[in-house]
């Protein structure tokens, strides 16, 4: 059960390291390169994401 405790405090810092890291991105009027579900690379503004 502490493996489920750990990982779930792993995910939970890496949702604040996300968000943390698109805010700065949009702050700073930045884009965030990804891919569609068809894998074709795209550009999106980060506050898009927010």
């Amino acid at each position: 059960m502490d493996e489920n405790k750990t990982l779930d405090k792993i995910i939970a810092a890496l949702k604040i390291a996300e968000k943390e890291f698109l805010e700065k991105k949009a702050a700073n009027n930045e884009t965030i390169i990804l891919s569609d579900k068809d894998g074709k690379i795209i550009e999106v503004p980060a506050k898009d994401l927010l």
